[in-house]
Order: C-alpha cells, then sequence, then structure tokens
C-alpha cells in the first residue's frame, strides 16, 4: 500500500495519501505563480485517498471560478488545489508539502505561455500552452 505523508510549513496541518499519486504537472498560469510564488508543482489523487490527521480546522479555501485553492490559515502553505465541480473527485496536491521522497517525476509543464521570463523550462520537458490542448 503507498503512504504518502505530508504537512504544512508550521506542522498543523497533517495528511497522509493512501493511493499513488498521477498527473505530476507544473503549472505556470499567473494564479499559481503569485500563490505560490513560483511554478506550482502538484499530483493528483482521489479526494478520498487525501487524509487529514490533524488541522482540518486550519485549512482555508480561497475560491476561483471554478476551482478552490487550500491553503494553511496559520503559516500560509499553499497545499491543495480542487475543482468546484461536484463530479470531480480529485484533488492536487503540493508536491512541496509531502515530506520525502514522492515516487514521482513531473510529467508536464501547463500553460507554459504565462510562464514567467525568469527562468528556462528544461528542453526535454513536455508543454502545453493552456491546460491539456
Amino acid at each position: 500500500m503507498v503512504m504518502l505523508n505530508g504537512q504544512c510549513l508550521c506542522g498543523d496541518v497533517k495528511f497522509r495519501i493512501t493511493a499513488p499519486l498521477t498527473h505530476a504537472s507544473a503549472c505556470h498560469c499567473d494564479q499559481c505563480r503569485q500563490w505560490s510564488g513560483h511554478y506550482w508543482a502538484t499530483a493528483r489523487t482521489k479526494q478520498n485517498d487525501l487524509v487529514i490527521e490533524n488541522g482540518s480546522e486550519s485549512i482555508a479555501w480561497y475560491p476561483e471560478r471554478h476551482a478552490e485553492r487550500g491553503f494553511c490559515v496559520i503559516c500560509g502553505s499553499s497545499l491543495f488545489y480542487r475543482q468546484i465541480d461536484a463530479a470531480s473527485e480529485h484533488v492536487a496536491v503540493s508536491l512541496g508539502a509531502i515530506k520525502g521522497d514522492t515516487g514521482i517525476e513531473l510529467s508536464r509543464h501547463i500553460f507554459v505561455r504565462e510562464k514567467g521570463d525568469y527562468y528556462q523550462l528544461p528542453a526535454e520537458a513536455e508543454t502545453y500552452e493552456g491546460d491539456d490542448e
């Protein structure tokens, strides 16, 4: 059984993931860069496979048009991203919040048309101008 553990910077929010992560990607959109301070690396899991072990009351959700972003209200760590659509069963988890090795590599870079001019993508990177076009 796969088990990954993660937490926010202050350690109040602790979580575990009980299934393999999928769709590891780096998002370069303006919103992710503003929210995280750089591009944001995530991987997906089913919401039922994300178990909040501590600090659920410290997670706030910032609403956007079609999604919401979960963060720790104490330290501000960017932790989760999920579609508001009720049919969506997945949540994206910040790879930086996972403690130790993840066992996954970035498979794609999305919204690269919005990437910052201060860094370059690896030449071999699979890139998408938008999300999945």
